[in-house]
């Protein structure tokens, strides 16, 4: 009777040892990717902002500017500048993880001719 009692607890120990490995490995992977999730949601939102930016910048003919913004919590700064025959907007914010990151786009004005018919 005490081999079988001995044999139960063994069983129960190894079974928590196997169900706190999975916790200890499925928890911060969870996290991990969550955060990723994020990184990637906010990076694709500043990106198609700055290119929106870039297509006014693009085709109106004001001056080239400063832009600061708020999106989705993140302070982000855009800012245009001639680069020989070309306006690169870059945006710079700090992510989730307390990174700066930067992205830049680049567009080209296109002299536009008035045709009379």
């Amino acid at each position: 009777m005490k081999n079988n009692k001995a044999f139960t607890f063994i069983e129960a120990l190894v079974a928590m040892s196997i169900l706190m490995m999975l916790v200890v490995t499925i928890i911060p992977i969870h996290t991990l990717m969550k955060q990723e999730r994020k990184v990637l949601r906010d990076r694709r939102l500043i990106v198609s902002k700055l290119h929106d930016e870039l297509q006014h910048m693009v085709w109106s003919n004001e001056e080239l500017q400063h832009v600061s913004i708020t999106i989705n919590q993140r302070h982000v700064n855009i800012e245009f500048q001639l680069e020989n025959e070309l306006i690169k907007g870059c945006a710079t914010w700090e992510n989730v993880k307390q990174k700066e990151e930067t992205f830049c786009l680049f567009g080209k004005r296109e002299e536009r001719w008035i045709h009379d018919d």
